[in-house]
């Protein structure tokens, strides 16, 4: 077994493209949007950009210097969290926070029973024996895996092609964001992380849990459980605290603001954030008494809102890279901040950890431990103001956020693969361009995630989905005079365009990435109309955000938010039989409908699988029908 990270000198630095291949690509890619005079104004200010001594050449150059002098990435050394994540002003909560939904504890069947529902204690009715130990497990399952990452005991992932990058997990224990004017920063946490606790949040108080005895020694199951009940029993005890964490949902400018007050206020105050901010993760055992409503045949909408932004945003810190949340039915869910890696990282260590259920007799050592520490923080009239002006934004945003979950279960990845011969991962864009299509009677500019993981320090690149080839199918779709072959055939077309763009973006030649380095190298005074265009920010204005994971199996489900108010956020898992699509969007904007959208998703779906059907030889229909 390679050790993680006994690959990455074996990485080469992620490519800056020719001017020549993104300016071709990019106008391939505004193709679809605009009249043959329209395209044709754009090549020629392609062609002046590009030309010898102009502009285009000019940035390309000090683009090719940042490069030089960045030690493994360019984008990421230099810019991608600011400009992607941290100048971004608007809440967290909804915007840019993801979850996921995980399965039920394999030990146990759902719904529980009443036995194993029972109240932790007497007075504290709210909070349920199985969730403590639920919550406990899991945590201690994360714990190995935090003592396998910093032994580097977790495998080096390799493709076909070759070694992935591993940075992103460096990234993801013990990350805290915190708001800073302008742009936020992420509080620095060396690696191998050496934290020995995590911070647990119930009825909006934090308790500081260590999770290494007073002799180094890691907590067992029962010790963690344990931890948890005493802090729980403290409720009882002590002086509840100001609920600060809804100050982590509001606007980045506000909790900026609200933050350096509350560090005036008290020197308490700091030791407080700094406990949360330096902790391995935080875990919230929800305190409603009414675990979310769930009917998981057919509507999921309930736990996809509560994954969303939970109950008006308590019990969350939105800065923590990765919150585990326990309702009182034992339902587990994970939440976290998109900007230290993307939520492809937590959904694999996550579908590890499910994998083993809980033991209702777990053992508990003799382990000497400090008991749970309560955080408690000073406030004033001024910080009262800040957590009511919170609540207020916290309350507009979950409102107006649509959440839903579309189950699909009439096919999957194994019709796609067999019968329509096509990348699964295509089809389901196609799908979902023909679901816009229907619904709008347009196309739009359409975000998928490409990952760059095969460069050193990769992250992502934008996959655009929207082509020339997509419009013809999705027009063809709904046109009854086009024979089913021809779709067929255009489908095709579309999905290898697909698949085409999809391998460029992943070998470093997108152009989003390469766009955007050449902007930030203008200097003031400087421009070029090829940017001024107002196809160049329509064709970036992403109406469908989305992003597809793997399979699963594992997962009920995950989501993200829209990336503009007028269109959707869709996060997908593309298993064997069932397809699952977590979709956001707006209820303020007259356009979209996320039930709406997911019911027409399941028509498009059906329609497509129509059409590979009929065009099958009879004896292929019968084995397509088991499918």
């Amino acid at each position: 077994m390679a050790k993680t990270f006994s690959n990455q000198h074996k990485l080469s630095k992620l490519p800056v493209p020719t001017l020549q291949e993104t300016l071709t690509k990019y106008l391939q890619t505004i193709e679809p949007f605009l009249s043959r005079e329209e395209h044709a104004k754009n090549e020629a200010l392609a062609q002046d950009f590009m030309r010898p001594g102009g502009l285009g050449e000019k940035l390309q150059q000090r683009l090719l210097d940042v490069d030089r002098a960045a030690a493994n990435n360019w984008l990421d050394d230099t810019w991608w969290i600011q400009k992607a994540y941290h100048e971004w002003r608007e809440p967290l909560l909804v915007n840019s926070n993801w979850y996921i939904l995980m399965r039920h504890d394999r030990n146990h069947a759902y719904p529980l029973p009443e036995q194993a529902l029972l109240p932790v204690r007497e007075g504290l009715e709210r909070f349920s024996t199985f969730q403590v130990k639920r919550a406990a497990h899991v945590t201690q399952q994360l714990l190995d895996f935090c003592d396998d990452l910093n032994a580097e005991r977790v495998p080096a992932e390799m493709t076909r092609a070759g070694p992935l990058c591993m940075h992103q997990y460096s990234q993801l224990i013990g990350q805290t964001r915190i708001p800073q004017h302008g742009c936020d920063r992420m509080v620095h946490v060396p690696f191998p992380n050496l934290a020995r606790h995590i911070v647990l949040i119930v009825d909006d108080q934090l308790f500081k849990i260590d999770v290494y005895s007073t002799e180094g020694k890691r907590l067992l199951d029962g010790d963690i459980e344990r931890q948890f009940l005493l802090a729980l029993d403290q409720l009882t005890k002590i002086e509840a605290s100001a609920p600060i964490g809804l100050l982590t949902c509001d606007h980045r400018d506000a909790w900026t603001v609200a933050r350096e007050h509350l560090l005036t206020v008290d020197s308490q105050n700091r030791a407080a954030l700094e406990t949360i901010e330096s902790a391995l993760f935080c875990v919230t055992l929800d305190s409603r008494e009414a675990a979310t409503v769930v009917d998981h045949a057919t509507d999921l909408a309930a736990w996809a809102k509560f994954g969303m932004h939970g109950h008006g945003g308590h019990n969350r810190w939105c800065d923590k890279s990765l919150n585990l949340v326990f309702e009182r039915d034992g339902k587990f869910m994970c939440h976290g901040e998109h900007s230290p890696c993307d939520a492809l990282i937590p959904a694999i260590i996550m579908e590890k950890i499910v994998q083993v259920g809980t033991d209702l007799n777990a053992p508990r050592s003799q382990a000497l431990v400090e008991p749970p520490k309560h955080l408690a923080f000073k406030v004033d009239d001024e910080t009262r103001k800040h957590l009511k002006a919170a609540e207020a934004t916290i309350d507009k945003l979950s409102r107006d956020s649509d959440c839903g979950m579309l189950y699909f279960n009439e096919y999957g990845t194994q019709f796609i693969k067999k019968v329509a011969k096509t990348s699964p991962d295509a089809y389901l864009q196609m799908a979902l361009q023909l679901a816009w299509y229907k619904q709008q009677g347009e196309g739009c500019a359409t975000y998928e995630t490409g990952s760059t993981r095969a460069f050193r320090n990769g992250r992502t690149e934008t996959i655009r989905t929207f082509s020339s080839a997509s419009k013809r199918f999705c027009e063809a779709m709904e046109n009854k005079a086009v024979s089913t072959a021809e779709k067929e055939k255009l489908m095709k077309q579309a999905a290898a365009a697909h698949s085409k763009y999809q391998r460029e973006a992943a070998n470093g030649k997108g152009i989003d990435r390469h766009l955007m380095g050449l902007r930030l190298c203008l200097q003031p005074g400087e421009s070029h109309p090829l940017f001024q265009q107002e196809v160049f920010g329509k064709s970036s204005a992403y109406l469908l955000s989305t992003s597809g994971l793997f399979a699963g199996d594992d997962f009920f489900g995950t989501g993200f938010g829209a990336m503009y108010p007028n269109g959707y956020g869709i996060n997908y898992l593309s298993g064997a039989q069932v397809l699952k699509f977590g979709t956001e969007s707006k209820f303020s904007a007259p356009n979209t409908s996320t039930k709406a959208f997911g019911d027409i998703l399941r028509q498009s779906l059906r329609e497509m699988r129509a059409v590979i059907e009929a065009n099958l030889p009879e004896d292929q229909k019968k084995i397509a029908a088991k499918l």
